[in-house]
């Protein structure tokens, strides 16, 4: 009787889930955390950034030193105690009153802990009842509780804008590759040095970008 008495306990002092709104709400409790960091993806690798962050990435055609560029592939926007990802619309968490959502806000604080769904009008509609599960079979669904994005999903730029400026162009260390070929008298040193460019994280803005008139 004790032990269902301290279950019981448990069970009540866990927050339920909450289903915020509309975007705006999810953006809201966002922009009242002081600092953001965003999962983006950049020349095919994948980067936990914040404001200032300094990032090599090979070297990136057609740019300029005092250049600024804006991400188009961040899956991940977040603060201390929220996270706003971007989610496979096909393979997603699903709405139970129909459709899936693309968005999902996590709320990270230990002491109150629960998913907060984010519904927005670009919704998946189902019209089986029998297909709406609390979250689908798909193995990218099944990464939401241990912390990572959808790989293939981005958030819109009426979410997040990154910004970041081209702050070098560098080179690697000299590579020495030797080829040779036994009994034909060949043999041959190539020197190469892989070329590079850092960026810096310019600005985090949360919320549609502001339109000039």
């Amino acid at each position: 009787m004790a032990t269902q008495g301290l279950e019981g306990a448990a069970t009540s002092t866990q927050a339920p889930a909450v289903t915020v709104k509309n975007l705006e709400e999810a953006l809201h409790l966002l922009k009242m955390q002081p600092n953001h960091y965003v999962v983006a993806s950049i020349a095919g690798r994948t980067f936990v950034l914040s404001s200032s962050d300094v990032i090599t990435v090979p070297r990136l055609p057609g740019v300029k030193l005092g250049d600024i560029l804006e991400l188009d592939l961040v899956h991940e926007v977040g603060s201390r105690d929220f996270t706003l990802r971007a989610q496979d619309p096909a393979h997603g968490a699903r709405n139970p009153e129909g459709g899936r959502f693309p968005l999902v806000l996590l709320r990270s604080r230990t002491d109150n802990s629960h998913c907060v769904r984010v519904r927005t009008d670009e919704l998946v509609k189902s019209e089986e009842a029998h297909s709406i599960v609390p979250f689908s079979s798909s193995w990218a669904a099944q990464l939401i509780p241990t912390g990572m994005a959808h790989v293939g999903a981005a958030l819109s730029s009426d979410v997040v804008q990154v910004q970041c400026v081209v702050i070098e162009h560098a080179k690697g260390p000299l590579e020495r590759i030797e080829k040779f070929k036994r009994r034909k008298g060949y043999d041959k040193v190539i020197t190469h040095k892989q070329p590079y460019t850092r960026i810096r994280v310019d600005t985090i803005k949360l919320g549609p970008r502001e339109r000039s008139l």
